[in-house]
């Protein structure tokens, strides 16, 4: 045998060895970088409400309820399995939003927006407004698509004054902009205008009247979620806090202390909390009780580095993505950091909202030498 046969044998006997192994790491990291970007590779959450069941990346559409796991079969008409979704109820998203009606009228999604006034009472006995809503809600539906989906916004305004709906951070047709008086005339009371285009902006965005900031502050705002093809941020829960500061009083999605939705999680969840700064005139500090949270994401744009902190100022029409791992159960504030927009002499009012954090549902292996405190 010659030396390089002697060399080749070597070669093979040490990857016969060894080379099943590393074969098999190559494949475990690649399908983890895969997930990290977003392409659809299933992993359990053994650490999540259901544990051992598939958690599936979020896409636009499926009908799960904010801040429970989403079974991987929602997802299969919208991941190309055969049966394309063809029409999405409302559903409550779980933090005091619904996400948006639909329907698919030929190939594009067809959204029906009513903006109307109504009477709304931000807190349990508190006063009663005069507010404004688009199809009942304050705020206005959640509106949650795939980057790449042709939309349809058919906008009614039975309301007694014009409008116009502006898609805030989309990359859109100058016509579609929803500016009155600029790319548009204003939507008269008793008018109906419709707005086509395509999702392209991917993120975390929001969408608003642009007729004045009192349409705006008395409820004529809503999120805009463009979900990705790749690269979605993961969460377990997936909850958004809009904070509005006009004549509706100090809120969270509408609702002032006591009257706030109470967020749900677990230790160890990655919970995602949608920051939107709808105003219309006032700078809020939203600050998280225990510990900290990564801001993952500004104004729909994912950062190349997540900024560890506690703390963060929204202004008006600023959007932040965070991710928050709770590391102790209990009852824990969200709140705007202003003391005069979420704290009176009688106790916390306005801009307040409470997580309510169960602990771990299933716990990790104890290590040698180390004794848990639970």
């Amino acid at each position: 045998m010659s030396s390089r046969d002697r060399s080749r044998t070597s070669l093979l006997s040490v990857f016969g060895d060894r080379g099943g192994k590393a074969v098999r790491y190559m494949v475990v990291g690649a399908a983890i970088g895969l997930g990290i970007t977003g392409v659809n590779v299933v992993v359990p959450a053994s650490d999540s409400p259901g544990a051992g069941a598939p958690v599936a990346v979020h896409q636009a559409g499926q009908a799960d309820v904010a801040g429970q796991a989403a079974p991987a079969q929602q997802s299969a008409g919208l991941l190309g399995t055969g049966k394309a979704q063809q029409k999405q109820d409302m559903v409550d998203l779980g933090d005091g939003t619904k996400l948006a009606a639909w329907e698919m009228k030929d190939g594009v999604k067809e959204f029906v927006l009513t903006a109307a006034p109504m009477q709304w009472q931000a807190e349990p006995g508190g006063r009663v407004f005069d507010a404004l809503s688009i199809n009942g809600q304050i705020p206005a539906p959640t509106i949650r698509v795939n980057e790449g989906d042709k939309l349809r916004f058919v906008v009614k305004n039975e309301m007694p004054q014009p409008t116009a709906i502006h898609w805030h951070g989309m990359d859109l047709p100058n016509s579609q902009d929803g500016v009155p008086h600029l790319t548009q005339h204003p939507i008269a009371p008793g008018e109906t205008f419709t707005y086509e285009w395509t999702a392209i902006s991917t993120g975390t965005h929001w969408y608003h009247s642009h007729m004045h900031g009192d349409q705006e502050g008395r409820g004529l705002y809503g999120s805009l979620e463009v979900v990705p093809r790749l690269g979605e941020i993961q969460s377990d829960r997936d909850y958004r806090i809009i904070m509005g500061d006009g004549p509706l009083g100090f809120v969270f999605n509408g609702k002032s202390f006591p009257g706030t939705a109470q967020l749900r999680g677990a230790v160890g969840e990655r919970i995602r909390l949608r920051l939107i700064g709808a105003g219309p005139e006032m700078v809020h500090s939203i600050h998280v009780h225990s510990g900290f949270f990564e801001v993952v994401a500004q104004d729909g744009h994912r950062k190349a580095i997540p900024e560890r902190m506690d703390t963060i100022t929204v202004s008006v029409g600023q959007t932040y993505d965070v991710i928050w791992v709770p590391t102790r159960p209990g009852k824990w504030m969200i709140h705007c950091h202003v003391f005069s927009h979420s704290e009176t002499p009688n106790g916390m009012q306005g801009m307040v909202s409470i997580a309510n954090i169960e602990p771990a549902t299933a716990r990790l292996p104890s290590i040698p030498g180390i004794t848990s405190t639970g």
